[in-house]
């Protein structure tokens, strides 16, 4: 409460009727222009502002989506707004999701995750078997696309 017992004085000191002005309000007149600028500003702003892709933080979503799926089967899915990409085990359907905003600016209607089991693999005597991985199949809505050849 001190703190308001020192401003009140600073005001009683320059008179009731006056506030003290700080060095930055010398020009009352430039300071009420700026203010119109200020509420005119925004109103011109949103007339032009233009749609922009809204990307949020990417710092996890390189983790999540691991590598885009490029086969036949998948670049036929590319004509019905169907992306496909490897992602972790551990990864769940809405990370995926928040992963494919984060990264291409689209937000996904569905996302399907399946797991894929390894292959058997014989290298002569030897055998062997290939990693399992998890697949999401990322569905965009219509006139949607994104850039998965890099």
């Amino acid at each position: 409460m001190a703190l308001f017992d020192r401003l009140r004085k600073k005001h009683e000191d320059v008179g009731k009727d006056k506030k003290p002005t700080h060095a930055k309000d010398t020009a009352p007149k430039a300071s009420a222009e700026k203010a119109v600028e200020k509420v005119e500003a925004p109103k011109e702003e949103k007339k032009a502002a233009k749609p922009r892709v809204l990307k949020s933080n990417t710092r996890h979503a390189h983790r999540v989506l691991i590598r885009p799926v490029l086969t036949e089967k998948t670049t036929r899915l590319t004509s019905n707004n169907q992306y496909v990409f490897a992602v972790p085990k551990t990864v769940s359907k809405i990370e995926v999701r928040e992963a494919v905003f984060a990264t291409y600016g689209v937000r996904p209607i569905h996302v399907t995750t399946s797991n894929v089991h390894g292959k058997s693999v014989n290298f002569g005597r030897l055998s062997g078997t290939q990693k399992s991985w998890k697949k999401a199949v990322v569905t965009l809505p219509t006139g949607k696309t994104i850039d998965v050849s890099n």
